[in-house]
């Protein structure tokens, strides 16, 4: 696959619309805007029922402006590595209603894979989130979010995504109506959080690839994804060290 082919595919918005969470398009008329509302109903819309009792409480969790202050600034970040303001979003002050969890189907979750929403593939709505992007001019990409879920909620999510990165362990990624077959590598990440994943996607036919890590602070739940044209990301597995450290110090 050219580089620019690669990039285009990791880039899409189309991964992280399957849950109505796409950052990038024409309907972003203010790139900045950090809107929980929206960003609130967006996730609710793929559940149909509100989740009882004590699972619905927010206490104790921090907000999307707390957990907007704890992700990593630009000085974190590689050389050349700038924000994307398209990709910056939070639910602010706000939470996002409780929702039951809603299955995603095999195929969709392994295309959400292979772009920045991939956390959302675990079908989980989280109570409040903040997330940005860096890119370079080769549109090498870092992604990282903090995600607070109500309840046992962030348990469910990191074994979701166990079950996802192995049903996935091969799937094709479709391009311009060309096929091409990525494999996921997982492994567990010891002593990082309370518990964390990590999930390596390559292709025979890709430069580089893609580090995907989720880790496990309590009620939150980090999620990063490094895509590289040189490498596989493997850079992101240590801002996701210092990002899990961040999130520590919001409980």
């Amino acid at each position: 696959m050219s580089q620019q082919l690669r990039q285009a595919t990791l880039i899409a918005c189309s991964a992280t619309a399957v849950l109505g969470l796409a950052a990038c398009g024409p309907d972003n008329a203010n790139p900045s805007a950090t809107a929980a509302a929206p960003a609130a109903s967006a996730r609710a819309a793929s559940s149909t029922a509100p989740a009882p009792g004590p699972a619905a409480s927010t206490a104790g969790l921090p907000d999307g402006n707390k957990l907007n202050a704890l992700l990593l600034p630009a000085t974190a970040m590689p050389p050349k590595f700038k924000l994307d303001p398209s990709g910056s979003q939070s639910t602010g002050d706000g939470s996002i209603p409780p929702a039951s969890p809603s299955a995603v189907p095999a195929d969709k979750a392994c295309d959400m894979l292979n772009g920045t929403g991939w956390v959302n593939s675990a079908g989980i709505i989280a109570a409040s989130f903040a997330k940005n992007n860096y890119v370079d001019e080769a549109q090498n990409m870092f992604a990282q979010e903090l995600d607070a879920y109500r309840g046992n909620d962030a348990q469910t999510v990191m074994a979701n995504l166990k079950k996802t990165f192995t049903a996935c362990h091969t799937f094709t990624v479709t391009q311009d109506g060309q096929n091409f077959s990525a494999t996921v590598t997982l492994q567990s990440l010891p002593g990082v959080g309370d518990e964390a994943l990590q999930a390596v996607i390559t292709s025979p036919e890709w430069t580089g690839g893609s580090t995907l890590v989720a880790a496990r602070v309590g009620k939150v739940v980090v999620a990063t994804y490094d895509n590289e044209q040189s490498n596989t990301g493997t850079a992101g597995v240590a801002l996701t060290k210092t990002l899990v450290k961040n999130a520590a110090s919001a409980h």
